[in-house]
């Protein structure tokens, strides 16, 4: 499973009000995190459809927040969204996964 986090530095979780430029990556076997890397957005808008193809291979996006026409276009891409308020990415891939382990997020 990938999970994807909202990063414009690959360390911290980006605020919700700025722009998002890339994604740290992390690629979770059950409960360890076995690799990650950053990727920049590419985001292409065509009309009312965002495409993401630098998220096609991640099941779950992790955000500070973010407003209801992303979050209605993650929902339709088929994506879980885990909002946090954590700021450290370390940080929120692991209350992801003691919520993940726990039953309180779908995986």
């Amino acid at each position: 499973m990938k999970i994807a986090i909202e990063s414009n530095d690959g360390v911290t979780i980006k605020s919700p009000f700025i722009h998002t430029k890339g994604y740290l990556v992390y690629d979770i076997d059950e409960a360890d995190v076995i690799s990650y890397e950053y990727r920049e957005s590419k985001a292409k808008n065509s009309g009312e459809k965002v495409t993401r193809p630098v998220l096609t291979d991640c099941n779950t996006i992790i955000s500070r927040g973010m407003d209801r026409n992303h979050l209605r276009l993650f929902k339709e891409e088929g994506k879980d969204v885990f909002i946090t308020f954590k700021t450290s990415a370390k940080d929120a891939v692991r209350l992801y996964l003691k919520e993940m382990i726990i039953g309180n997020v779908p995986h």
